[in-house]
């Protein structure tokens, strides 16, 4: 059962988006289309009302009909009830550009009307939440307000030219089409160009492209590259210091590594971005990952706390801990550990259901079985299995 109770709690975010996007589709500047009528997606949502796919998917629907407080509402509730749900955030974030689609224009300018500045600011922090929990998010919402073209017009020998644009590519998602473009960046006339003499916003790009495309070992060498010339940057010039970008660069290169099953790369990594940024949760968040990978329990229950600890806001954070010391045998304290995530985020459904997992591992058969009931009054109809599951368990405490 402690198997059970110590699964990653987190697949469930990519079933999020699964579910959400099977109603719209992306048309770029022109906005959102639906492929389900905005009626179905709102009887939806109330149906299953503790279920963030849902309830994005309708946020998208009011976006598709520019209700964009509507469409706020129901993102809010959504990051609400998974706290960790990238997509969400990011969907916020981009959501004061489509309510004023000269922001963009605007903010490039330095020109940014003073009523619009907090909802900018706002939308800064949305978007770095977004990338801070999942630096890979997709980037959907942005092909639904991107005026970015196609193709564009460059010079090359003396002549224009039309080719395709790598960054609508990127935004949109086309991942292949932008890294065959960012890949010419690194072969010239003479042969090949070596990995310092590329422009880094192009480094950056094919980076992401190929780390999207789970060509680890290509974003590896980006983003050392990357990460050792910013370090250079700094010990020239300390006015000059970047240590966000430079962390950025710590960070996403340790989620490579950990990719490619490197954990001694990858913790070095984490370690020394929690070293320049004692707030950046995430990276205890992922060395717990791989300490629980190993079956390094102890050492994965310090880390999920030390998650806590750091962002005592994110109520998913305490399932996550609450499973961890499930797996490495302290029962008592992730009963008090879940009960506390309960009452943070009661909308929550999964933290009733691995409550009554350590519940029923602690022998407490009447507080076990009040929390798989609380489960399936809550869960939404896509946690099947689950459901299956806690009425097995229900049906063999009686």
């Amino acid at each position: 059962m402690r198997e059970a109770v110590a699964g990653d709690v987190l697949r469930s975010t990519t079933w999020l988006l699964l579910a959400a996007l099977t109603a719209v589709v992306p048309l770029g500047a022109q906005g959102i289309k639906l492929t389900v009528p905005l009626e179905e997606l709102e009887a939806r949502a109330q149906s299953d009302s503790n279920d963030a796919a849902a309830l994005y998917a309708l946020a998208l629907g009011y976006w598709s009909k520019k209700r964009y407080d509507d469409a706020e509402r129901a993102l809010r509730v959504a990051v609400t009830i998974e706290p960790r749900f990238a997509e969400g955030w990011l969907a916020l974030g981009v959501l004061p550009f489509a309510r004023r689609p000269k922001l963009r224009e605007e903010q490039a300018r330095g020109k940014v009307p003073d009523e619009w500045k907090p909802a900018l600011e706002e939308s800064d922090r949305s978007v770095r939440r977004a990338f801070l929990i999942d630096p890979l998010v997709d980037l959907y919402i942005f092909g639904t307000i991107d005026p970015s073209q196609s193709i564009m017009v460059r010079l090359a020998r003396g002549r224009l030219v039309i080719v395709r644009n790598p960054f609508a590519d990127f935004e949109h998602g086309r991942y292949f089409e932008a890294f065959v473009y960012f890949d010419q960046a690194f072969h010239g006339p003479g042969g090949a160009i070596p990995r310092d003499s590329v422009p880094p916003p192009v480094l950056w790009f094919h980076a992401l492209c190929a780390a999207h495309l789970q060509r680890d070992s290509v974003a590896i060498d980006d983003l050392q590259a990357l990460l050792d010339r910013a370090i250079a940057r700094e010990q020239a010039d300390s006015l000059t210091k970047l240590p966000v970008r430079t962390n950025d660069y710590r960070y996403l290169l340790a989620l490579m590594y950990q990719r490619e099953n490197r954990w001694f790369d990858a913790i070095r990594l984490y370690r020394a971005a929690l070293e320049n940024d004692l707030g950046l949760y995430m990276a205890h968040v992922q060395l717990y990952r791989i300490y629980k990978a190993r079956e390094f329990y102890d050492s994965a229950a310090v880390e999920s706390r030390a998650a806590v600890t750091t962002n005592p806001d994110d109520p998913s954070l305490l399932l996550e801990h609450g499973i961890m010391l499930t797996a490495a045998g302290q029962l008592a304290a992730a009963e008090d550990t879940l009960t506390r995530a309960m009452d943070a985020d009661p909308r929550d459904s999964r933290v009733p259901y691995f409550l009554g997992l350590t519940l029923q591992l602690m022998n407490k058969p009447a507080e076990a079985r009040a929390a798989f009931e609380r489960f399936l009054a809550l869960a939404p109809s896509r946690l099947q299995e689950k459901i299956a599951d806690a009425k097995q368990r229900l049906a063999a405490l009686h």
